[in-house]
């Protein structure tokens, strides 16, 4: 028997694989981490990697372009609401190290590259990650990660 959810669909699978892939976004996010990580060594707290993985995949990098094109921060917000699993799926898989105490609010929760990770990425980086790679790294000598470049992002752009 069908779930609710999908007997009531119209769109085909093909089409819902292309927008809610959560093995996609989990090498994506790997990819950003893995793209800090040649960078620096440090902890990065989940509050950058949703702001670098937005300006790049969602392209709200617009917002600090001197574009005309006009922008709304929803993409990044939904993401918001899904970074957590990811973060969870990549922990179990053992690609990334946790920094975080049991008060630590999520989107402060510190997360880091592990070997396994790196290796994993390393082992499956392909043409189009190569090209995300850049991209990522491209974006973080664009925009640095502060309060109050993440407050215009999340305030968007009309």
């Amino acid at each position: 028997m069908l779930s609710n959810k999908e007997e009531y669909s119209s769109v085909p699978k093909s089409i819902e694989l292309l927008f809610e892939n959560e093995k996609l976004e989990l090498m994506k996010v790997l990819c950003l981490i893995y793209s800090i990580s040649l960078e620096s060594k440090r902890y990065i707290p989940i509050s950058e990697i949703l702001f670098y993985y937005s300006l790049t995949n969602f392209n709200l990098i617009s917002i600090f372009e001197e574009t005309n094109e006009a922008t709304s921060p929803n993409l990044f917000f939904r993401f918001q609401s899904r970074i957590g699993n990811i973060v969870i799926q990549m922990e179990n898989l053992n690609f990334i190290k946790l920094k975080a105490s049991l008060a630590t609010k999520n989107e402060n929760i510190k997360i880091k590259v592990s070997k396994t990770g790196q290796s994993f990425y390393e082992e499956h980086n392909s043409a189009f990650f190569q090209e995300l790679q850049q991209k990522y790294i491209s974006t973080f000598a664009k925009v640095s990660y502060n309060a109050s470049t993440l407050k215009k992002l999340k305030e968007g752009k009309g």
